[in-house]
């Protein structure tokens, strides 16, 4: 009888540790040659050509431009179908230069428009590590796209990104291989039962 609770005991928890898993579905630690573009699906925003740039394993996002309130912008789109409760993981510095008055913001869209996710001003240079979500809407989309943007007041202050990570946790499927699972799960507890009130 023990031995049956104990089978029974396992099958329902891998049944339900299998689909409660977060995955990665998409990454970026920026750990690649100095480069001018970004890669990997990024696309770019900039005054000059090197102002977002890979410099030192990390994402730079530097200068200013006048007649525009995002100065440099690094965005990527991925696909969340098949997810939910979507999370975004990253680590984030500042230039020894920069003021308090200088920001660096993270916006999300959905294709109906871009909407500030997360901001912060900056200043000092230790990195420091950020995870927003579950983000409201950015689950099962065929095009989610993600911006790291800063709005600084000189051209020789930024902002670094690194370690950017976008999870979530696939939506169950009925699966097969999980619904016999959890039914030998439940019969070995019906058949303990049974034997232990006979």
């Amino acid at each position: 009888m023990k031995f049956l609770k104990n089978i029974s005991a396992i099958a329902v928890f891998l049944c339900v540790c299998s689909s409660a898993s977060a995955a990665v579905i998409f990454s970026d630690n920026f750990d690649r040659h100095n480069s001018n573009s970004v890669g990997n699906g990024w696309s770019e925003f900039e005054y000059e050509s090197n102002d977002v740039a890979i410099r030192s394993g990390v994402l730079r996002l530097r200068d200013y431009v006048s007649w525009s309130w995002v100065d440099a912008a690094a965005s990527n789109s991925t696909s969340t179908v098949g997810y939910d409760d979507i999370y975004l993981d990253f680590d984030w510095a500042a230039s020894r230069n920069t003021e308090r008055s200088d920001k660096l913001y993270v916006s999300w869209n959905d294709g109906s428009g871009w909407n500030n996710l997360w901001s912060t001003r900056l200043g000092g240079s230790n990195f420091v590590s950020v995870s927003l979500g579950a983000i409201l809407g950015a689950s099962n989309l065929a095009n989610l796209q993600f911006s790291f943007w800063t709005n600084v007041s000189a051209y020789n202050e930024s902002a670094y990104i690194d370690n950017v990570v976008l999870r979530g946790t696939p939506i169950s499927v009925s699966n097969p291989s999980s619904i016999a699972l959890l039914g030998l799960g439940l019969m070995g507890l019906g058949l303990a039962r049974r034997k232990k009130s006979a």
